[in-house]
């Protein structure tokens, strides 16, 4: 039995601030290794529940987050931003199921902690097929596109909230309750961890009770930008379609195939916020 983990960091027990999650920042080091920690409870449960083989994809950031030495050995690990699929890099048919970990709320959740939408920086909104997702709800689509159902999420409790709306009959745990944003009220990292492994298991052992992501023969992406500048650079990408000011469209058979566009998007960005703000 195979296991597919994504690994996020903003959801993360005991992370509140962007102080915890960004690399070189003063409690980065700390907001690490409660990250590990809580995949390594994840991996736990999954192993009590019968998986035989575990890929963790780091998701977030410059996704080299995991402390590899103190990963639980059982584990296989990929690593580095620069991924066609992005969060879901390494996903395919072969796997039973997938968990999120450490995930966040969309961007403008309310008081969901640190909420953004793959980028903090560039995206304001993203519309899937008619339907306003976060990184969740896009990831489980993916997963769909390979038969694979998400059976466990953890994050906050805004999060957990927003993914059993997006994911029919998902398992979630929420470790900490969001109260601006910027901070939280968190279980203790332990009992989170525990509360992590338990669930684990019993999702796996009823994965059946949650279905794939259902798929589309024809899908539409629109991304609403931050800045107009970022829409008009995306825009000149073949197939991209400028709808006003600062938001594009474009099309795709299935939403695979998508996802390099949309880490494309993301390079593209960066450069050019680098040309704005010198």
């Amino acid at each position: 039995m195979k296991v597919f983990i994504s690994l996020d960091m903003e959801g993360i027990s005991g992370l509140s601030e962007w102080e915890d999650v960004i690399p070189g920042r003063r409690h980065y080091e700390a907001g690490r290794r409660l990250l590990t920690q809580d995949v390594n409870a994840a991996i736990e449960g999954a192993l009590e529940a019968g998986a035989t083989q575990i890929v963790v994809n780091e998701s977030h950031g410059p996704m080299t987050n995991i402390i590899l030495e103190e990963l639980h050995p059982q584990a296989d690990v990929i690593r580095g931003f620069f991924k066609p699929l992005c969060m879901m890099q390494g996903i395919d048919h072969s796997f039973d199921a997938a968990f999120f970990v450490g995930y966040h709320g969309k961007a403008g959740t309310g008081d969901a902690v640190l909420n953004h939408t793959l980028s903090g920086l560039a995206i304001h909104r993203l519309v899937l097929n008619g339907k306003e997702v976060g990184e969740a709800g896009l990831n489980a689509a993916v997963a769909g596109a390979f038969g694979v159902p998400v059976v466990l999420v953890t994050g906050d409790s805004q999060t957990a909230q927003e993914v059993e709306v997006d994911i029919p009959g998902v398992f979630t745990v929420a470790v900490k309750t969001g109260i601006t944003g910027l901070s939280s009220q968190s279980i203790h990292p332990v009992r989170a961890r525990e509360m992590i492994r338990d669930q684990a298991k019993v999702s796996l052992l009823q994965r059946s009770s949650v279905q794939p992501i259902a798929q589309r023969t024809e899908n539409t992406i629109e991304v609403e930008f931050t800045k107009s500048q970022f829409a008009t650079a995306v825009s000149w990408m073949p197939g991209i379609e400028l709808v006003e000011g600062r938001t594009i469209r474009f099309h795709s058979q299935d939403i695979v195939s998508m996802m390099p566009v949309l880490q494309a998007m993301l390079l593209i960005t960066g450069q050019v916020n680098r040309m704005i703000t010198g």
